[in-house]
Parts: C-alpha cells; structure tokens; sequence
C-alpha cells in the first residue's frame, strides 16, 4: 500500500503538487513532524484549517487527475 495522491483544498492532488504546496506554505503543519513515503509531514492541514488526507494504492478511485497540475493519478 502506497500513497498515490493527498486530498486539500476540496480537491485531489498527486505527491509533487502536495511537496510543492507545503513547501510554498499552503499547507501547514499540525502536530508531530513524522513523515510518510513521500516525506510529507504525516499531519498537515490546508489553507481552512481542514487535515491533508491521504489517497492510498488499494482505495478505489474513479479515472482521476490531479486538481493543480491535470496528471492522471493511478
């Protein structure tokens, strides 16, 4: 089981995105600074306040893409 994409913003956004938006300072830090697969802190939350989600491998997802960049997520 992997994480494929992270849920923010009401929206679904692949990895990159996610590391580009936490590094820009659009998702923030919310408790401890452990981190996941794709060193991601594992408790982030968005611009509202609301927790970054995780998307893992064996969750079913319909054909999706990417809310910022438009890639296909698997």
């Amino acid at each position: 089981m992997r994480v494929i994409a992270y849920t923010y913003e009401a929206d679904i956004h692949c990895p990159a995105c996610a590391k580009a938006a936490h590094a820009g300072g659009r998702l923030t830090l919310a408790g401890r600074p452990t981190t996941d697969l794709n060193g991601l802190p594992e408790h982030l939350d968005d611009r509202e306040g609301n927790p970054v989600g995780a998307v893992f491998s064996t969750d079913h997802l319909d054909t999706c893409c990417c809310g910022t960049c438009r890639k296909e997520l698997p």
